[in-house]
């Protein structure tokens, strides 16, 4: 959380509470950005982004010469999710403007996937489609969730989307009558974006740039995540053709995928996730979710059946040698039958070993989802630049001027409208009320984060990463790496 208060503080310094009179928006494009919004109009608009959802602007009711009614055409799988597409990280946000791409790519080398991306909020990129995707589990709860129909997941198009193959998901499927329509009226063609993050490293409230390969902290970020869509679902209540507003009537989700390859970001891996460690993602966020504690949840779980693989470190049959006693060990005769369980536990605590063998494994991806994955680190890497930027200044009154600065609060206001809208975003955004909105977005990770936390330690659930690139300012559990749960409760130790 110090990190969130260190980027957040930002505004108390350099903002004053309300910005009046000015002709400047708050999302507008700095001179070095490619800002992409959806329309002409302001990407963030006063009030909610509106759009169809399951009906096309082409299929609204016409008077015709006929009475006879024509016969409703089925909808191809996937149809639904194409048109709720609604990208609000690629509308609101920025990318790496061109002098800055072209500065990064000389510096990673261009024969190199990793390299350093000195601006921007996201970078554009593709996943890798894993090479004959099979489906091995999904989430039927999630999948009715997000709107799609039973059965669904088990189609070509499914799978071949959620296994990165976003393109070839639609190739023999006619989506030319959904569209996306402005303001004025003008359609727009609805494209599928995919990107990743970047965002800064810290732990324990220290910040770290010593193990970025580029050892400036600019080669943070998402290394085998890349994002698929955002989606905006009508809540209970609306109909398919409704007109819905986010967020009073509808829901919105932002759907990723974990180990669907290589980004600017992997620093020196494959960009892969391997059966083994997908399943553990699996399961652990859908226990976490049905215990009732804040998480992201998995929709499906696709592995390559026969073709991708990945080399991993595992355990060889001699690697522990050590045998630990049994509960009937007469060594442990003097202890009642909890204590022989504890000490057991403990013996094999202390047992630490390290992988000893190459093994080769499946890939597989997991689809993670949730409202938003805003994290700490999105907000301190931002802060971070205006940080140095001010550091390097004699005086801050320029700094709100710069694109760093700009960066920084058009991170802060995604973050609200994403996690916060109701208490931190649209009580403070027309009036440009930066310090306000940056407040009460902190009120609302803190109380959400504590709690979520609060929730580890009812279930004995014990995080082993939990660094500010991987703490969701929403206050939802996520990356299900290194982790683990108690065996046997212990009143006197938290974790």
């Amino acid at each position: 959380m110090c990190l969130l208060v260190s980027a957040l503080s930002i505004f108390a310094t350099l903002t004053s509470q309300t910005v009046a009179n000015t002709t400047k928006t708050a999302f507008s494009s700095h001179p070095t950005s490619m800002k992409r919004v959806a329309s002409p109009t302001l990407a963030f608009a006063s009030s909610s982004i509106k759009r169809s959802f399951g009906i096309s602007s082409s299929s609204v009711n016409m008077s015709t010469s006929t009475t006879e009614e024509t016969p409703k055409k089925t909808k191809p799988p996937m149809y639904n999710f194409y048109n709720s597409l609604s990208h609000s990280w690629i509308e609101q946000l920025t990318s790496e403007d061109p002098e800055n791409l072209e500065k990064s790519l000389a510096s990673g080398g261009r024969s190199s996937k990793s390299r350093p991306v000195y601006n921007g909020h996201y970078v554009n990129v593709r996943p890798t489609p894993l090479k004959n995707p099979k489906l091995v589990v999904h989430s039927p709860e999630l999948s009715s969730e997000l709107g799609f129909g039973i059965g669904e997941e088990e189609s070509e198009s499914f799978i071949k989307y959620f296994s990165g193959d976003v393109d070839g998901a639609f190739e023999n499927i006619d989506m030319s009558d959904i569209v996306d329509v402005d303001d004025s009226g003008m359609k727009i063609e609805k494209s599928i974006e995919t990107w990743a993050t970047p965002y800064a490293l810290s732990i324990m409230g220290k910040r770290y740039t010593n193990n970025c390969p580029f050892g400036t902290g600019d080669g943070y970020g998402d290394g085998r995540a890349i994002s698929v869509g955002e989606i905006l679902v009508p809540k209970d209540g609306k109909k398919e053709g409704d007109i819905i507003e986010y967020p009073q009537s509808a829901s919105r989700y932002e759907l990723q995928l974990k180990g669907a390859g290589q980004t600017p970001f992997c620093r020196g891996a494959d960009g892969r996730a391997v059966l083994r460690s997908s399943i553990r993602e699996f399961l652990a966020s859908e226990a976490m979710h049905h215990l009732g504690i804040s998480t992201t949840r998995a929709l499906s779980l696709i592995v390559s059946e026969d073709g991708d693989t990945s080399n991993r470190p595992w355990y060889s049959d001699n690697n522990n040698a050590r045998e630990l006693p049994s509960v009937d060990d007469p060594r442990l005769a003097r202890y009642d039958e909890k204590q022989r369980r504890e000490i057991i536990s403990q013996l094999a605590a202390q047992q630490k070993s390290d992988p000893d063998m190459m093994v080769q494994e499946k890939n597989a991806i997991t689809t993670r989802v949730a409202s938003s994955f805003v994290r700490i680190g999105h907000l301190d890497l931002f802060a971070r630049r205006v940080e140095m930027l001010s550091m390097k200044s004699k005086e801050n009154k320029d700094i709100k001027q710069t694109s760093q600065y700009q960066e920084l609060e058009d991170m802060m206001w995604h973050a609200c409208y994403r996690e916060y809208y109701n208490t931190a975003y649209a009580p403070y955004y027309e009036k440009k009320d930066a310090k306000s909105a940056a407040l009460a977005l902190l009120d609302g990770a803190m109380n959400n984060i504590a709690k979520m936390v609060g929730g580890w330690i009812r279930v004995g659930f014990v995080q082993g990463n939990f660094n500010a690139d991987n703490c969701l300012v929403g206050g939802r559990t996520m990356d299900y790496g290194p982790f683990g749960f108690l065996d046997i409760y212990v009143s006197r130790c938290l974790c």
